[in-house]
């Protein structure tokens, strides 16, 4: 009798199930690899990875602290620039107020200034010198 259709496929479908599972060959091969594998890794790191290690590590640091370094830089310089242009914004607005002033108006400071000064300062205490041919 022949065989149906769906029959055929069912077969065909199952001959490429099997085809797709490892044979135990590959399964003792996995094992064996992994066993390798998991032995190193108890072992921990060989003296020539641990030296690899050790200078990634290193250069990572310093790369670190470069960039850290060019941060600390920038901020400065951009710092340095602001400050500045607000320093020259600063005397441009003080010149731009003295000249606008009138010249009474600068004589009262100069004049309030003075006051200042007189009220402030401590009196000059004279005192007489005794010259050399006087009685002390």
């Amino acid at each position: 009798m022949a065989r149906s259709t769906a029959e055929k496929t069912a077969d065909t479908v199952k001959d490429e199930a099997a085809g797709l599972e490892p044979t135990q060959a590959e399964i003792d091969a996995w094992v064996a690899r992994e066993r390798e594998r998991r032995q190193a890794w108890l072992q921990g790191p060989s003296p020539e990875e641990r030296e690899a290690y050790a200078r990634r590590l290193r250069q990572r640091r310093l790369a670190e602290a470069f960039d850290e370094g060019e941060a600390r830089i920038a901020e400065g310089v951009r710092l340095g620039v602001r400050y500045g242009r607000e320093a020259q914004l600063a005397a441009e607005g003080a010149m731009t107020v003295l000249l606008r002033w009138s010249r009474r108006t600068f004589d009262d400071m100069v004049r309030a200034g003075r006051e200042w000064e007189e009220e402030t300062t401590l009196p000059n205490r004279r005192r007489r010198v005794p010259l050399d041919d006087e009685e002390a």
